[in-house]
């Protein structure tokens, strides 16, 4: 064996009958120079049928209990706690956002309504004055400041909210119910249901698995990069928070004081079990797996009903805002925290949902295939709006179940 075939990382795991496809499309990319493991979980129609891994790290060999920060897919394990608290009545997609939160309404933000704020269309993708670290990861005081500012644009178009995002949302679920997130979701779904996922706080056990820096990424990426997310242009100021942020993502994620903070926009922990379980059980009517018939299910077999209702799930994954983006500067489209299917959001299907990260993670469901699926790599992206491996994992779940 040669030293180039030793670091290739070895993947384990089971797939259902039929799903071999998926087996050699993840086979494929953990080949690929550079890649240093992945998590893969599939459930289809309530089934778990893909259960793979690759790679090691200080703590062992990836595994179903290996977690990882997914940076950006975050928001759609956030999304999901604030459509359990309007499902529950304590939250309203179509009021306005000062109906819970009194002084958002400053500077002409009276009519912005929680779906605009979840939809990135409230225009407050970074304080005009600069802001510390320090507030940035408090939350509080970074949500103060937003209030405190007017909106860059007027809702109708999406404007991509990196950060801050995740500090709206954190701040109004604090104004619903007296605490954060974070633990807003580990009490309402994550702990009921046994998922390890976590927003915030002290993570127990292991630290997460760090994630790697893409280590080529070709000169037509990083001349665009250089032009598009220079300082002062909005993509800089969304990912940095006007230049609160220094480090490259990969290196400020895994700072125990950014992993302790309540960053709902992008320091979720999961494991990609629990990230695919959790998109599952936003399906309507849908089955969770069964641990006797399924590969590595890893929960009780049986019937769990859905986190929603269908009416509520339905008004969170409705197209809340679509078009050029004015961060991204390509089209997106989302619902209620959801990304959509767009030029910037790869799904694999016109009927998802779901949320990817700048490290490459991803999380989805579909309803109209009963498919929810959690893919997390250990490598980021070169691109993070072009992850080719997206495309090659969805495109080997169309091959074996359509489109």
């Amino acid at each position: 064996m040669s030293a180039a075939d030793r670091t290739v990382p070895v993947v384990r795991g089971d797939v259902g009958p039929g799903w071999e496809p998926v087996r050699r499309a993840f086979a494929a990319i953990m080949s690929r120079p550079g890649e240093h493991g992945a998590g893969l979980h599939v459930i289809h129609r309530g089934k778990a049928v893909v259960d793979l891994y690759a790679g090691n790290d200080a703590s062992g060999p990836y595994g179903p209990e290996t977690r990882q920060v997914v940076f950006s897919a975050s928001k759609g394990i956030a999304a999901a706690c604030l459509a359990v608290l309007a499902d529950r009545g304590d939250l309203d997609f179509d009021a306005p956002v000062a109906r819970y939160w009194p002084e958002f309404a400053r500077h002409g933000k009276s009519g912005i309504t929680v779906a605009h704020m979840l939809s990135h269309q409230a225009g407050l993708i970074a304080p005009a004055r600069a802001v510390t670290l320090a507030e940035v990861l408090d939350g509080r005081p970074l949500a103060d400041v937003l209030a405190g500012e007017p909106p860059r644009w007027p809702p109708g178009r999406p404007g991509y909210h990196a950060v801050t995002w995740g500090t709206l949302a954190d701040e109004l679920v604090r104004r619903v119910t007296g605490g954060r997130l974070g633990e807003v979701l580990d009490e309402l779904v994550c702990r009921p249901r046994g998922l390890a996922i976590g927003i915030g706080g002290a993570h127990a056990g292991p630290p997460p698995a760090p994630v790697h820096a893409a280590t080529r990424v070709p000169f037509l990426v990083r001349m665009t990069t250089a032009v598009v997310a220079r300082p002062g242009t909005p993509l800089w100021a969304a990912m940095t928070v006007g230049g609160a942020l220094t480090e490259p993502p990969d290196r400020w994620v895994a700072r125990p004081e950014t992993l302790a903070a309540h960053l709902p926009a992008a320091n979720a922990v999961a494991t990609a079990r629990s990230l695919a379980r959790l998109y599952a059980l936003l399906l309507p009517r849908v089955e969770s797996p069964d641990a006797k018939s399924s590969p590595g299910a890893g929960s009780p077999s049986g019937s769990e009903p859905p986190l929603v209702g269908e009416r509520t799930w339905r008004a969170a994954v409705r197209p809340r805002a679509a078009g050029r983006d004015r961060v991204l500067g390509v089209p997106s489209a989302f619902g209620c925290g959801f990304a959509l299917p767009s030029r910037a959001w790869c799904l694999g299907s016109p009927t998802a949902f779901g949320h990817p990260g700048i490290g490459g993670a991803l999380g989805l469901g579909d309803p109209r295939r009963g498919l929810a699926l959690a893919f997390l790599p250990r490598t980021m992206p070169a691109d993070a709006l072009a992850d080719a491996r997206h495309r090659t994992l969805l495109d080997a779940v169309t091959q074996v179940i359509g489109r």
